[in-house]
């Protein structure tokens, strides 16, 4: 070990430098503030052990002209006063410890273990902090990865969706665009969680007023009777983990695409949905003031949406409650999960 011993007591540095030999601690003397300085910006040192009083001043001036370079190599104050204060301020100015200097026997002792110690505390501090920007690294390096598996699985879905409309455009019927449409619908709302996730600060969570509203704008502008039927969205700002979204997107296509095909056959007319939280409950609604649920066309598909809307629901652990607004027109379909703990 080297330190520099920073004392205008030629008698105490030549008994440090003797003591402390005998243990392995090479020791190299300034006997002034001034000449500490040059030789710790000359040389390098495991420790500094820095005296109170100097006949031109205190070490605190020692302390100040180092700053912050006090954290690369730590300063043991020895003052021989007991006032609390110029302990406290030698702290506060930088230095790791401070020992009080004392003509008994057991001094050299003393010094010698607080040496060790704060160059021990130093190692550890110096060790806990590379783990920690390590740590750091990895974090920022795993964020990055997942960001860009993120935005690939999103183009990748968009590719499959160009596919899908290329052959709806192929499709020899009506029937077969509108399951190729739904289809399309389906993976889009798929792709917008993880087109989320790549743009978002904040890798684990979805905003599903955000993400919610680009899917409905996209049925909406896709939809057949789009100037006739209007969607009008009511949601508060709540996140979600990315599967609860994946969940969410599924559902809201599905009862949207619904709503847009059967509520308002030849009428003009509003679909609405809201996102709201409620007594520690999350409520999805879609409603509309259409034919209601038994006027309504019986559907000539697969009956997969349902399935679909059944099995979100039950990832979500949610409930699907299905009403009518009005005493003979209209549908109301409300789905609500516990809220995730804030």
């Amino acid at each position: 070990m080297h330190i520099l011993y920073v004392d205008d007591d030629p008698t105490v540095a030549r008994l440090a430098t003797r003591v402390l030999g005998r243990h392995g601690v090479r020791v190299d003397h300034a006997p002034s503030v001034v000449l500490g300085l040059e030789k710790f910006n000359a040389g390098t040192f495991d420790a500094v052990v820095l005296d109170h009083y100097f006949v031109t001043g205190t070490g605190l001036q020692f302390l100040n002209a180092i700053g912050d370079r006090s954290r690369d190599t730590p300063v043991l104050y020895v003052t021989g006063a007991s006032e609390a204060q110029i302990a406290i301020d030698a702290l506060k100015a930088g230095a790791a410890d401070y020992v009080i200097k004392t003509v008994a026997d057991d001094f050299f002792p003393l010094l010698l273990t607080s040496i060790e110690q704060v160059c021990a505390n130093f190692q550890l501090r110096k060790e806990k902090e590379e783990a920690e920007r390590l740590l750091v690294r990895a974090k920022e390096r795993a964020e990055l990865m997942a960001k860009e598996m993120n935005h690939r699985i999103a183009n990748s879905l968009s590719l499959v969706s160009a596919m899908i409309r290329m052959q709806m455009i192929a499709a020899s019927s009506e029937e077969a665009r509108t399951v190729l449409s739904e289809t399309q619908n389906r993976i889009s709302a798929i792709a917008g969680v993880h087109r989320s996730l790549y743009t978002a600060d904040n890798m684990g969570v979805v905003e599903l007023d955000a993400y919610l509203s680009s899917i409905i704008n996209e049925l909406a502008k896709s939809g057949p009777d789009n100037e006739r039927i209007r969607i009008k969205t009511d949601m508060e700002t709540i996140s979600a983990a990315p599967d609860q979204a994946v969940a969410l997107g599924v559902i809201v296509t599905e009862l949207t695409t619904n709503s847009l095909k059967y509520a308002y056959p030849t009428a003009d007319g509003d679909i609405r949905i809201s996102l709201k939280i409620r007594e520690g409950k999350l409520q999805l609604t879609v409603e509309d003031d259409g034919v209601g649920m038994g006027s309504k066309p019986k559907p000539q598909g697969t009956g997969l949406g349902t399935k679909l809307i059944s099995a979100m629901a039950q990832s979500l652990k949610a409930t699907v409650e299905q009403s009518s607004v009005q005493a003979h027109s209209g549908t109301r379909i409300c789905v609500e999960w516990e809220a995730p703990p804030a």
